[in-house]
């Protein structure tokens, strides 16, 4: 009875029973669910064959439809070196003519040579990853299978790219904003974001006490010289972007960072909507879960240190994890083409003021004279001509009068006289008193009349 399989021994048991009467025809029916025309015939094949009749006749034979052992190497062969990128199905397509096999037959060949498709499910590449490392740490995995499996890793690396799926191009519209948390230190502290939407890139960030306009200054700066000029600029509604309650879209309403973008024909677009800018507070989110404790863990307490780390390991090592890799063919990013100098003179605080009649200007209570850059001598103007004082980026003075550009040089202010208040005698200050015209003065006979 070893030979016999568990179906085998129930049909050979029911049958003895009807033999001997225990069971009828019709029992034996209901309980192996067949005909009686099925179990007259196990009936005569029990008599006629004994016990050996239930066994199945191809029991031990090898199957004529076995594929023979050199044709299964071949076809392994065959795939791992011309044909690893193909899927099951593609394979089975280019070779069922020379090997006239099914698909089923080629996919159990494949299979059992622990070989798996391209477009195999995730849990199955799991699976499979996991084999192969126990595989090879144990020394058991033969050289093709350690060769699929790591164009298998390769496949599976380019796989999972990360690509835009976005309409946006790159550079077409960055979105900046601060986020206030304690993160480093015991005092909160302002991070200033710049974020690319199309390819969800960090392209710079600050630290600050506050919001300010000057960290805006400095990212635009970087963004600029490490990445090209934008086409648009998304932010809140703060003072530094937008002027409340202004119909004129003159540039003598803008802010001093809406005339920067005019003049770098950048477009300055403010919402006080937190959905206008989803980018940019989707990173700030995600910093605040990480970059927090990546400070804490490495001792940062000082400001220099966190811009440092910030934008020299964090933020390369989050766009490494999260962005989308750079299309230079979908590409609204405006090359440079301003140097240094230039710069530092356009992304600038400017302020209107006159020159008054010693040739100065007077800026928040101090007084500076401009100076030539060309010839270095201090240039005299007429009283009350317009000069534009330009605090550039690196915090020097200049001034802008009749479209020509001078350095502004601090001077002292001018010493105001002080008068003193004299004491008279009563008989100087009676001296003094307006003289009174006498009784008979015409005018007085004029104002009688």
């Amino acid at each position: 009875m070893a030979d016999f399989k568990k179906r085998e021994i129930e049909k050979l048991n029911v049958i003895k029973k009807v033999l001997i009467g225990e069971y009828t025809k019709k029992e034996a029916s209901s309980s192996l669910g067949l005909t009686i025309r099925q179990i007259n015939r196990l009936l005569n094949k029990l008599k006629d064959e004994g016990e050996n009749g239930f066994v199945h006749k191809n029991r031990g034979k090898e199957s004529k439809k076995k594929v023979d052992a050199n044709i299964k190497k071949e076809i392994v062969d065959l795939y791992v070196t011309e044909y690893f990128d193909y899927n099951f199905t593609h394979f089975f397509e280019e070779i069922q003519e020379k090997y006239n096999l099914s698909y089923k037959t080629i996919d159990n060949i494949l299979t059992e040579a622990d070989i798996i498709s391209p477009e195999a499910q995730h849990k199955t590449i799991k699976l499979y990853n996991a084999s192969m490392k126990k595989a090879i740490r144990q020394k058991k995995a033969t050289e093709e299978q350690i060769v699929i499996y790591k164009k298998r890793q390769e496949t599976e690396k380019q796989k999972h790219i990360r690509r835009s799926s976005l309409l946006y191009n790159y550079g077409q519209e960055i979105q900046m904003d601060a986020a206030f948390a304690i993160w480093y230190g015991e005092k909160a502290r302002a991070l200033h974001l710049a974020v690319d939407k199309a390819t969800k890139r960090v392209l710079y960030g600050w630290f600050d006490v506050q919001e300010t306009t000057r960290a805006y200054f400095l990212m635009l700066m970087n963004i600029i010289l490490k990445h090209g000029i934008p086409k648009k600029i998304k932010t809140d509604k703060r003072g530094t972007f937008s002027i409340n309650n202004v119909k004129s879209k003159s540039s003598l309403n803008t802010t001093q960072f809406g005339r920067i973008c005019e003049e770098l024909e950048i477009h300055l677009s403010s919402s006080s909507d937190p959905l206008f800018k989803p980018n940019v507070e989707r990173e700030n989110k995600t910093f605040k879960g990480r970059l927090i404790a990546e400070l804490r863990h490495e001792n940062i307490i000082d400001d220099e240190s966190a811009n440092k780390y910030l934008n020299e390991v964090f933020i390369p090592k989050m766009n490494s994890k999260f962005a989308y890799e750079i299309d230079f063919e979908r590409n609204d990013m405006r090359e440079n083409t301003y140097d240094f100098e230039e710069l530092n003179i356009i992304i600038s605080e400017q302020y209107s003021r006159k020159i008054d009649n010693s040739s100065s200007i007077k800026y928040k209570g101090k007084y500076y004279i401009p100076i030539d850059i060309e010839t270095g001598e201090i240039t005299s103007f007429e009283q009350n001509i317009i000069g534009i004082i330009i605090i550039a980026y690196d915090n020097s003075f200049w001034c802008n009068i009749d479209k020509k550009l001078y350095k502004l040089h601090e001077i002292k202010a001018p010493e105001k006289k002080v008068y003193q208040k004299t004491t008279k005698t009563q008989e100087e200050i009676n001296k003094s008193k307006a003289h009174k015209p006498a009784p008979n003065h015409p005018w007085k006979s004029y104002r009688k009349s």
